[in-house]
Formats: C-alpha cells, structure tokens, sequence
C-alpha cells in the first residue's frame, strides 16, 4: 500500500515551500511613511521659501529701476522749465526796484473791507430840472394790501445810473423792515407811461431846494441846500446828502448804505401819511420819522420803520 503523508505534514510543507528567487514580503512600517511625509512638507516649505524671496529680490530691482527713472525724468523736466523760464521772464531793471517790490505789504484775503462813509469826488450842484426815468417795471413789493404805484427819477447829468438807483429804491422799499410790512398795502415801481400816486426823486441840491421851495418848504442850512423833503406826490433825495451822508452818521461810523436806507423810508413816509417823530431816549433807537439828517440827539442809527417785526414809533414832534 503507497505511502501517503497526513493532512497536517502536507499542509506544514506547503508552508515551508517559497517561492525561489524572490524575497520574502516585510510588513509596512508606519513610522518611516509618517517621517518620510514630514521630509517632504519640509522640502515643500523651503521651496516656497525660496520662491518668496526670489520675487521679493525681483520686486525691489524692479521699484529701484523705477525710481531711478522718474528721477532722471524730474531732474530733465525741471531743467527745462527752469531754462525756459528764464528765457521768458525779463531781467530785473535794478536792484533797488526788487527790493521795493518784494517790501510792498501783500493785503489780506480775510480783512473786510472798510465801510463807505461818503463817496468822494465832485458832483454837480445844480442841473436842468430835467428827468430819466427808470424804464423797467418792478415787482410788486409786500405780503398784502392795495397796491401803490410809484415811479423813480434820476436829474438829466447827475452821475447815478438811474437802474442803479431804482434797484436800491425797490429793495429798501420791499424790505421786511419796511413800510409794507403792516401789510396793509404793497408798492411797485412802473415806468414813466404808466399811473402813479408818487415819484422818488433823486435831485441835485439846487434843484431839490426850487422842487421843495414851491411847496413852501426852505431845505436851506446856512443858504445852502441840505435836507431832502416830500411834497405832494413828489419824494425829492438830495443828491448832496445821497453821496456826503450827514455829520452823526460819518461820525459815528455808520456806513453810507444805512442813511440812503433812512432817507428813502424818511421821505417816504411822509407820502404815505406820517409825521415826523422824536428821539424816545438816550440809547434807544430813532424813530425812522425821526429828522436824523438834523442829527441823532441822543438815539442811535436806525432806518426802518418796522423794529423786531414791530412798527417801532417815537413821540409825535
């Protein structure tokens, strides 16, 4: 009977049997693949070290190339405005006229103007007693009210522009300080052509004493012409108070913008039916209707009728 091995020697030696010529398979090692990783992410680091400061290197030639350039282009550009300048602007005459150039006081932006007092210069005393109309009509000046129309008036030679004057005319007339503001009637300047309860005025001295004369009224101080007045339908402006103001005006520094204000209210009011007034007290403020041209007597400087949105009023002189 043929020999037959049993089932665990055959199976041990089938276990014992390899393959020839090929090694024998170990088992991964963990911890050489970990370590293994770590090289690499650290080889990976510095690479990108590298490339950073490689582009840093690169970034900063490039910003000195640029510099260098804009500052020989400046340096070029400077040369040439400066030689070109110097061809066009003129050789100085002196010395000493630099010198007096360069000491003048250079005034400052942020100084206000004086205020006008008077307005210097000539004018005429007297003219032909003939008139320019401001041709244009005006608003209609005021919140309520009938309206009154008026017309404005410069003499033939005077040297005021007859628009220039209508315009400050309307503008102290149709003030919220003004005599519209009772409401109780509205103004508006029209043309020549057109009806009119009144005409302003504006007159040289000796025509403004004839116009006023005729209604019996002297506007003399010592023989000359000073006042301005009202007769029927007529507001006559002196041009000598127009341009010069009056005494307690320039004395007290009050521009010549606030008396032309007073002058036309004044006169004005009259035509509109109000008498003259008298100084309330010491410090308080004049009455419009108050003769300011005469003086102050002790009030302070005021041209509208309407104070604080009240009609502002003195004792009746």
């Amino acid at each position: 009977m043929p020999y037959r091995p049993s089932g665990d020697r055959v199976q041990n030696a089938y276990r014992s049997v390899r393959p020839v010529g090929r090694p024998p398979v170990r088992p991964a090692e963990p911890y050489r693949t970990g370590r293994t990783e770590r090289e690499r992410r650290r080889r990976e680091a510095a690479r990108q070290r590298r490339r950073r400061r490689l582009m840093a290197v690169l970034l900063v030639c490039c910003a000195l190339l640029i510099g260098a350039d804009l500052i020989r282009r400046g340096i070029g550009m400077g040369a040439s405005a400066s030689v070109a300048a110097k061809a066009s602007s003129p050789a100085p005459e002196s010395p000493s006229a630099t010198v007096e150039e360069s000491a003048s006081p250079t005034p400052s932006a942020s100084a206000s103007p004086e205020p006008v007092l008077a307005l210097a210069g000539d004018y005429p005393r007297s003219g032909p007693g003939t008139w320019v109309y401001a041709p244009a009509q005006g608003a209609v000046l005021g919140r309520a009210g009938t309206v009154r129309r008026f017309r404005v008036a410069v003499e033939t030679g005077v040297p005021e522009d007859v628009n220039a004057f209508a315009a400050t005319v309307d503008q102290v007339l149709g003030d919220p300080r003004g005599w519209t503001a009772g409401g109780t009637f509205r103004l508006q300047r029209v043309p020549q052509n057109v009806s009119a309860e009144f005409t302003v005025y504006l007159a040289t001295p000796q025509t403004a004493y004839q116009m006023c004369r005729a209604a019996g009224l002297d506007i003399r101080s010592d023989g000359v012409p000073y006042t301005s007045c009202r007769t029927y339908g007529r507001v006559i402006i002196n041009l000598s108070r127009w341009r010069e103001s009056v005494p307690d005006y320039v004395n007290n520094g009050i521009p010549l913008e606030v008396y032309r204000q007073y002058v036309i209210n004044h006169e004005t009011g009259h035509q509109l039916g109000f008498g003259h007034e008298l100084c309330p007290g010491a410090g308080k403020p004049a009455p419009v209707m108050q003769t300011q041209t005469l003086g102050l007597t002790g009030c302070t400087a005021n041209p509208w009728p309407y104070v604080n949105g009240s009609r502002y009023r003195g004792p009746r002189a």
